[in-house]
């Protein structure tokens, strides 16, 4: 199929490959957009905002990254029409990712912000997220993409969606589930520690890739020329630093779930079922079955009981507790 001695072609791959890997990503990334829109509302709060138009977005992002895997292959010998249609689709992607961005800042504008740990990561992942789009849709754009193909610019790109958005949004989830898991809270200190120094880290490290790409320097290489050390030093130092990030991390995590403080069934006042039980949870969770009052973030019909949360933000309750 893909060698030319056997009249096979090998562009014929790329096409088999990027068709896979570019969707992968979203499979990636599309969990920590849902954990965003779990964190913010609870930090900021608010209800998140626009609640069913981001679970659109969603189902969109998830349909359209089918339709853009030849953004990857503009300097393949792609025709020209290919070039404008993949053009066209991968910047379509960037609408529904704004509307979840957009609803996501309309959730934290106004609110009574807690910058706690997980807030401060999902924060981090969000701007870094930004960022990353901003690039994103200038590789989608056949004339810049081709200038920087194969080039330290597409790496600096990448990790700030992998690392920056997706990493971030792991250590977010990670603190705001820790006591819910373990039973025991964190060590703040600690872990905003292990923010500061993942967030600076990171910048660091991928930041130069930028500069580097639109300089020419390629990727996958061992060596580089003299003129790229400037960037690559400081790239190196964010690197190091982001290594030393992870040791705050292990602290924490190994430290908290050993002596750490008792955690409450509900420490951050969150909306959820699993918010509504024990910490850690019991073996059966509920012994009755719950009875949902409301859809999420108040948006049902019914009256919000505000018996428990002096912000009526309970979604659903026990039936024990009707």
């Amino acid at each position: 199929f893909f060698n030319p001695a056997n009249g096979g072609n090998p562009v014929l791959f790329q096409h088999f490959f990027w068709f896979y890997s570019h969707p992968a990503v979203y499979v990636i990334i599309l969990p920590i957009f849902g954990i965003f829109s779990e964190i913010f509302p609870v930090y900021s709060r608010k209800p998140l905002f626009g609640y069913k138009v981001v679970v659109i977005s969603s189902m969109i992002i998830a349909g359209v990254s089918g339709l853009v895997w030849v953004h990857h292959m503009y300097a393949s010998g792609t025709p020209p029409w290919m070039r404008m249609v993949f053009m066209l689709s991968t910047m379509c992607v960037s609408v529904p990712t704004g509307i979840k961005v957009f609803a996501w800042v309309a959730t934290i504008w106004g609110g009574k912000i807690r910058l706690n740990t997980p807030m401060l990561f999902a924060l981090g992942g969000l701007i870094m997220f930004v960022f990353a789009g901003i690039t994103g849709i200038m590789l989608s754009a056949v004339p810049v993409d081709i200038h920087v193909n194969n080039t330290y610019f597409v790496v600096g790109h990448f990790h700030y969606v992998l690392y920056g958005t997706v990493t971030m949004g792991m250590y977010a989830a990670i603190y705001h589930w820790f006591p819910k898991m373990t039973g025991k809270m964190y060590y703040e200190g600690l872990g905003q520690l292990h923010f500061w120094l993942s967030f600076i880290g990171t910048n660091l490290n991928f930041l130069p890739m930028h500069p580097l790409g639109l300089q020419g320097m390629l990727r996958r290489v061992s060596s580089y020329a003299p003129e790229y050390e400037f960037w690559n030093l400081i790239a190196s130092l964010g690197a190091f630093l982001l290594g030393m990030s992870t040791l705050p991390f292990i602290l924490n995590m190994v430290s908290s779930w050993i002596q750490g403080k008792q955690a409450p069934a509900n420490p951050w006042r969150a909306i959820g079922l699993e918010w509504m039980i024990s910490s850690p949870p019991d073996v059966e969770n509920f012994e009755e079955l719950p009875v949902i009052i409301s859809e999420p973030y108040g948006y049902g019909k019914s009256e919000p009981l505000t018996a428990n949360d002096p912000n009526g933000h309970i979604a659903a309750v026990p039936k024990t507790m009707n």
